[in-house]
């Protein structure tokens, strides 16, 4: 059912009229890297179609800006999926990935080194893509961004070794890094060749539109993904609004869907402020179009996750029907690959 719930947004649908190729190039892409082998694992990576998302978060590009969305929308997913393994057991091999990453952003290897993991060479074959053509600053920036997400996915593991249920707001806040929007939303600026200035970028109006933006990403994918998280026995906002309202599970579900429509009514107030924004720091017409173009960004990222989320195989009752806390995420590398990334160590 939730993959179905309608979600009242004032924000236009938009599609890349070129997914088709795209997804098709994407899929060779993942075979080079050796993250989906075997007709088995094809199978399952094309019907969850997590790559498809950037066809609707990233409408108006194409050519090589679109593979790269592409890939990058792919790795995402996959490197989700390693942290899901069975009950009782610690994603030791996530954790690895994870800390090879942030030591691939911060201690840069030599150009064409090539990494043991596969995720770990895909994402360096990404990195190197997106860091083409921008600028020092934003490359900083961007690298920054990444290894926030990252190390908020080890405090996520950390969190769920613990076994303590979170609260709201506990969730949301580690969720604002997880989630990966804000390096998708530097993405935009890679792919749309367009950078916003660094003293800009860190101001506290577009932090707060950033802010907003995220929240409303967050809980369109909380509701989605509540049938697989049930089935899997992880946590998730409307588990969080269920405990601390005392209320149904239906009614934590329209909670939820107003807090997103009120996080996008906050956003479009916070939008009308960029033109004073802009005056008052004295931006050329050129730099006042980036900053719109950048909450363009952000409005098509909202609209395109729910779309997204509403037509992919990952939120599927069938996909959900297939988990259990007894196995491996959809995506984990024990599911796409001859073999497990690395042995899953019990607790």
């Amino acid at each position: 059912m939730p993959q179905n719930v309608t979600i009242a947004l004032p924000i236009a649908p938009r599609m890349n009229p070129g997914l088709a190729a795209a997804r098709e190039r994407n899929l060779e892409w993942m075979g080079r890297q050796k993250l989906v082998s075997g007709h088995t694992a094809v199978r399952r990576y094309v019907f969850s179609a997590v790559a498809d998302l950037a066809a609707y978060s990233y409408p108006d590009i194409e050519g090589e800006d679109l593979d790269l969305a592409f890939d990058t929308m792919g790795w995402f997913f996959l490197f989700d999926d390693l942290f899901d393994v069975p009950e009782g057991r610690r994603a030791d091999a996530a954790v690895d990935v994870c800390q090879q990453l942030i030591a691939l952003l911060t201690r840069p290897s030599p150009r064409g080194a090539v990494h043991e993991a596969p995720l770990v060479n895909a994402f360096a074959d990404i990195w190197r893509r997106a860091k083409t053509g921008m600028s020092e600053e934003w490359r900083q920036r961007a690298a920054h961004n990444w290894v926030d997400y990252l190390t908020g996915n080890l405090t996520e593991e950390m969190d769920r070794r613990t076994w303590v249920p979170q609260d709201f707001g506990t969730r949301m806040r580690v969720g604002h890094r997880t989630l990966g929007l804000i390096p998708s939303l530097d993405l935009a600026e890679r792919v749309g060749h367009f950078e916003i200035p660094q003293v800009i970028w860190h101001s506290s109006h577009l932090e707060s539109m950033r802010r907003t933006a995220v929240d409303a990403v967050k809980l369109i994918n909380e509701v989605m993904s509540l049938e697989n998280d049930d089935a899997r026995g992880d946590p998730n906002l409307v588990h969080c609004l269920i405990r601390q309202r005392n209320c149904s599970r239906q009614e934590a579900i329209r909670l939820a869907i107003s807090l997103v429509q009120t996080a996008v009514g906050q956003l479009f107030e916070q939008v009308r402020r960029i033109p004073l924004f802009c005056s008052r720091l004295g931006l050329t017409s050129t730099e006042s179009e980036k900053v719109h173009r950048y909450a363009t960004a952000m409005f098509t990222w909202i609209r395109g996750s729910y779309d997204w989320s509403r037509n992919n195989g990952r939120y599927s009752p069938r996909t959900a029907g297939d988990l259990s806390p007894n196995v491996t995420g959809q995506l984990h590398p024990a599911n796409l690959t001859p073999e497990p990334l690395s042995p899953i160590v019990s607790r």
